[in-house]
């Protein structure tokens, strides 16, 4: 079988398992409720591989590459499926970088999706670094985390942080802390309900993932994961938006014709279209660079190019989809809200579109300026 061919019967897998377990319905059900997230729903991807796509055989995974994991992401986006993937293969791919004994212990757990990882880090002009108000501190008994972390996107499904830190020492190192949602975790109120984002207080053992010597690379690596997932998630989004746009403009007739057919209301569509169809192309191909060579200067181009689009196009696509609805799209019962928060809040959790842009320029002027002295 072709990637091609395992690629479309893994979406429509999982297509078929979010009709089940996470119609319109049940998510506006959770989002408009207590519980932060699915568990249900991510006892069942558990099931089927899903939290274990993107690590390798060796580790208990299935092996298949974080491609096709952004396939699947793409699938839980057109579901605003309230799992928290993206922050869960973002630290595998931290951990499958650094290679340590830590990460042997710990990649099977997270595979088999018994255990849920999200990060915890600062967030700069240039990207993610260590949390400014963290400190690792080493005793007798090995390393400490102390401090608080404002923002943790998925902290209320975690019970393992990848936390970035400054050492007693003065270093950059990257630690894995247990946590307990119900106490360590304070909930904040999120325009996008179904993701749910915490306030994070660490006063408690860590282990050392990775010290400064790998520090850049692993964080960048574990950055690239999750802007590709968000960028996946975002495709998926924009997608069934346009979907749920064209459908309604074929059916909604205004003086004597559907409104599709008016210039209007089939160009704006069509924009849309594009832009999701273009998102597509440019996270496939980041995540074959994610695959190929997670760490380059050329995939931090790849994945924020892609990021940028995905994100533009997520928002494009479901403020069009809002508008093409009228007066309906902006009922509290019609889904086009969530759509629109769910691209909204991953704008603002990760990076505007235009300082991913700026990161990209900045990534190849350096590039550049490194081969002129080779």
């Amino acid at each position: 079988m072709s990637g091609s061919e395992v690629e479309t019967e893994l979406r429509g897998a999982i297509a078929r398992l979010l009709r089940d377990r996470c119609a319109v319905d049940t998510v506006a059900a959770l989002a408009d409720g207590p519980e932060q997230w699915d568990e249900g729903l991510w006892g069942a991807l558990a099931e089927v591989g899903v939290p274990g796509l993107a690590v390798g055989e060796e580790h208990g995974g299935g092996g298949a590459g974080f491609a096709l994991a952004a396939a699947v992401q793409e699938e839980l986006g057109r579901r605003l499926a309230p799992v928290p993937t993206v922050s869960l293969f973002a630290v595998q791919a931290a951990l499958m970088a650094a290679g340590s004994d830590i990460a042997e212990r710990w990649l099977p757990r997270l595979a088999s999706g018994e255990v849920i990882a999200a990060v915890a880090t600062g967030r700069t002009a240039n990207g993610w670094g260590a949390a400014e108000d963290v400190h690792a501190v080493r005793g007798r008994d090995g390393w400490s985390l102390h401090g608080h972390v404002p923002v943790v996107a998925d902290a209320a499904a975690a019970g393992l942080l990848l936390v970035a830190s400054i050492t007693d020492d003065g270093d950059p190192s990257l630690f894995l802390t247990e946590i307990d949602p119900s106490t360590g975790v304070h909930a904040l109120e999120a325009l996008d309900p179904t993701r749910s984002l915490g306030a994070v207080t660490l006063d408690g053992p860590a282990e050392c993932v990775t010290g400064p010597f790998k520090y850049d690379t692993v964080l960048a690596i574990a950055e690239n994961a999750a802007l590709v997932m968000l960028a996946a998630d975002m495709v998926g989004v924009g997608a069934e938006a346009t979907d749920l746009a064209v459908e309604y403009a074929k059916t909604r007739h205004q003086f004597g014709r559907a409104i599709g057919s008016f210039q209007a209301i089939s160009h704006r569509a069509a924009d849309m279209f594009v832009a999701v169809e273009s998102a597509r192309a440019l996270v496939a191909a980041a995540a074959g660079a994610l695959d190929e060579d997670p760490g380059s200067g050329e995939t931090r181009i790849a994945v924020r190019l892609a990021a940028a689009q995905a994100l533009d196009a997520a928002v494009a696509a479901t403020q069009g989809c809002v508008q093409i609805h009228g007066g309906m799209g902006f009922t509290w019962e019609h889904p086009a809200h969530r759509y629109l928060r769910r691209a909204k809040g991953a704008e603002a959790l990760i990076a505007l579109p235009d300082r991913l842009r700026e990161q990209a320029v900045t990534a190849v002027l350096h590039s550049r300026k490194e081969d002129s002295h080779a």
